[in-house]
């Protein structure tokens, strides 16, 4: 039962997990050697640990759940998107060495990044492209889920337009605001959007409740998909109206979908807490967020902060509420089988639970408050209590894992279930 094909391959969601420690470990060793000011290669490291060894590892290895789960579509080329998986984890693996060891493995990486998304996007455009009898809500969902995989694709097109530059050799000048173009598009383009798009699903089971106003994810759905490649595009070109224009987009849209979670949340009848907790807490950073980026526009040196914030911050803890869930519920379907019921909160346990949590939010603070000031030493502190809330729930997770075997709960209090 261990070795079947998994709904989502376990391996790619822990792999995610390493890789959100690591980032922990590597913000302090590279606040204290490099400090946290400038573009310095821990910095560019750091963040494509977070961006594609965390975040986009697990995005993708679920929605090879979550592509036929909310579409009713079956998967064309299903093997060479899981194989595809695991040629991205080697080649995130050679781009962050590149960073810290050996530069020519910069290149190397994002080669082998490049083609092993190529291969999966293919399968999954081919996927989602196909004229299969599903209903129009279905067809809705796929569109939607074409779009951000596409602007996704935008996002890899850039980085690796970058790194080749770089390579070649091209001017200083040439690349001077692509960065923030593809930072602005992978964060609310492929992260946001995908985010909001799954999480209409996802919040159900989380929340026992979700939302019912269907013009208020229309309007966000709409809101964001223009707003983040206008934003892009403006950055590349350096152009104040279409800035600003894309900002405001993607602001409106943003505080529409806030306004609407914190609603569920209000009404959520599920008493495992935690993940609702975690999902409130990445809305409290995406607003958070929102405020640091437009002072970056207003000329503030915050862009550091604002990355972080929107990066561990927004999409980081909906991330962890996820894995709350979704990942334990990946747990106990790897042991007991695809069809077993077991709930998250008959696996975990709920004191270490709600201290990765508490730990998660002091070092997302900590982290924020040091790139605002330039202060390695919070920046350091942060790294430390991240680390160690990492740890926790790290220790959390396999502790679900074990349970799964003797149908035990961990330390889990009635209270909380």
């Amino acid at each position: 039962m261990l070795f079947r094909r998994q709904w989502i391959p376990p391996w790619a969601l822990l792999v995610a997990q390493l890789s959100h420690g690591t980032s922990w470990i590597l913000l302090v060793f590279g606040a204290a050697w490099f400090g946290v000011r400038g573009v310095t290669p821990a910095a560019i490291a750091w963040i494509h640990v977070v961006a594609l060894g965390w975040v986009t590892m697990a995005a993708l290895a679920i929605l090879l759940h979550v592509i036929p789960g909310f579409t009713d579509l079956r998967w064309r080329g299903e093997s060479l998107a899981r194989a595809a998986l695991g040629g991205f984890a080697i080649g995130v693996a050679l781009f962050i060495l590149g960073w810290l060891a050996w530069e020519p493995l910069v290149l190397a990486g994002a080669v082998t990044i490049a083609l092993s998304l190529t291969a999966y996007l293919s399968a999954a455009f081919t996927t989602l492209g196909s004229r299969a009898p599903i209903e129009r809500s279905e067809r809705t969902i796929a569109r939607g889920l074409t779009i951000v995989l596409a602007l996704f694709a935008a996002v890899v097109v850039l980085g690796l337009g970058m790194v080749a530059a770089l390579f070649g050799g091209a001017p200083g000048a040439w690349l001077a605001h692509l960065p923030a173009a593809h930072a602005a598009l992978g964060i609310f383009g492929w992260f946001t959007i995908l985010i909001v798009g799954v999480a209409a699903r996802t919040m159900r089971p989380i929340c026992g409740v979700r939302s019912t106003d269907a013009r208020v994810h229309a309007f966000v759905g709409v809101a964001l998909t223009l707003g983040a490649p206008l934003l892009a595009l403006g950055l590349a070109l350096a152009n104040g109206a279409c800035t600003w224009g894309g900002a405001a987009l993607i602001g409106a849209g943003a505080l529409a979908y806030a306004t609407d979670a914190f609603g569920v949340l209000r009404r959520a009848t599920v008493t495992h807490r935690p993940p609702q907790a975690f999902v409130g807490a990445a809305l409290l950073w995406l607003l958070a967020g929102l405020a640091l980026g437009v002072g970056v526009l207003r000329g503030a040196p915050w862009g550091d902060a604002f990355v972080f914030v929107m990066l561990i911050g927004w999409v980081g803890q909906m991330v962890n509420a996820h894995m709350l869930h979704i990942g334990v519920r990946t747990i106990a379907t790897m042991v007991r089988g695809d069809d077993d019921e077991t709930r998250p909160n008959e696996l975990l346990g709920t004191a270490r639970s709600w201290f990765a949590f508490g730990a998660m939010q002091l070092a997302v603070l900590l982290g924020a408050i040091g790139l605002m000031r330039g202060d390695a030493g919070n920046a350091i502190a942060a790294g430390l209590v991240g680390a160690a809330a990492w740890l926790v729930m790290s220790a959390n997770l396999l502790g679900a894992y074990f349970a799964a075997f003797d149908g035990t709960k961990t330390s889990a209090s009635p209270s909380m279930q």
